[in-house]
């Protein structure tokens, strides 16, 4: 009988958004909260002898899906995330058994998929939930110290599909990439202008300034491909010791080229993959020192990632198993 192992996470580019496609591609994950929204509409016409609202006076309002889905990074298939996360990627001609994938700042129209989430009821009946028009409108890449490389993906969707149906809305059989390994904080490194910086605790977050709420009047019920309208932002923060003055004294600068320094975090992983952030224009926007009692000085940093106008604010480079 199926249980709560037997859950399922699959996903696939569609070629138009919000039409279907049969997941092919699956990942494991940690955590899934993808939820339909549902609206109603009520009449506020005034009908005699009437004090409440009547069963037969409002209209449901379907208004699409969305949340976060959770997942360790592998060492294979996750250049499918960073596709719908930066907009921008380019593959690299295989070389021992390896494709480098790299993710820039690109266009995210027309660009978008399809998801299925496998959940298992308490009898023991495996239902797929199906969502179309799948946008990545927030994510972060994150590691600390005794912990593995994640991803958090928050997705929007223009519709929701309950239970098994045909085609692309037929519970589908999860198939993953083969001898995938797991990156942790152990083979990480960190650089700060140029230098080695000893961190415990990564974070980069990314609104991609999404308008998902492109909605008409027409019979299709469903919105329009949701376009980006505000600038990305792209937001860092660094943990580490306070080992001198050098990164303070960016949060301190005088001129705002002193504010910024490149910022690289590479993972390399137990079988000759690789997984690196680069942010050239990282500014510095906090970094205080304060003493905490008896311990080590600890020295919080955070800032933007930028651009000069012409570099990406954001590269990542997969190495990754093809």
């Amino acid at each position: 009988m199926p249980t709560i192992h037997d859950s399922h996470f699959g996903v696939v580019d569609e070629t138009t958004y919000g039409t279907a496609v049969a997941p092919a591609k699956f990942f494991e994950f940690t955590d899934e909260g993808i939820e339909g929204k549902y609206e109603r509409i009520d009449s506020e016409a005034i009908r005699a002898g009437t004090r409440v609202l009547r069963s037969d006076r409002f209209a449901t309002n379907a208004k699409g899906a969305e949340g976060d889905v959770k997942m360790e990074v592998l060492s294979g298939g996750f250049d499918f995330w960073l596709k719908h996360m930066m907009g921008g990627l380019s593959s690299g001609a295989p070389t021992g058994g390896f494709i480098t994938h790299t993710a820039t700042l690109g266009d995210l129209n027309g660009k978008s998929f399809t998801a299925q989430v496998a959940r298992v009821d308490n009898t023991g009946t495996k239902i797929p939930f199906t969502y179309e028009g799948g946008k990545v409108k927030e994510w972060e890449i994150s590691n600390a110290t005794d912990e593995l490389l994640k991803l958090s993906v928050g997705l929007d969707f223009a519709k929701e599909t309950i239970g098994a149906g045909a085609g692309a809305y037929a519970l589908a059989t999860p198939s993953y990439v083969a001898n995938t390994k797991l990156f942790s904080f152990g083979g990480g490194t960190v650089t700060v202008g140029g230098s080695a910086f000893d961190i415990s605790d990564f974070s980069l977050k990314a609104s991609n300034g999404l308008k998902d709420d492109r909605y008409f009047i027409r019979t299709s019920g469903k919105k329009a491909e949701p376009l980006e309208s505000e600038l990305r932002k792209y937001e860092w923060s660094l943990k580490g010791e306070f080992g001198g003055t050098t990164q303070v004294n960016r949060v301190a600068a005088a001129i705002a080229s002193g504010a910024v320094a490149n910022i690289t975090v590479l993972w390399d992983g137990p079988d000759g993959s690789q997984f690196k952030v680069e942010m050239p224009f990282s500014r510095f926007d906090e970094g205080p020192v304060n003493v905490g009692g008896l311990e080590v000085v600890e020295h919080d940093l955070s800032g933007l990632a930028l651009t000069d106008g012409t570099a990406s604010p954001v590269t990542i480079t997969y190495k990754a198993l093809q």
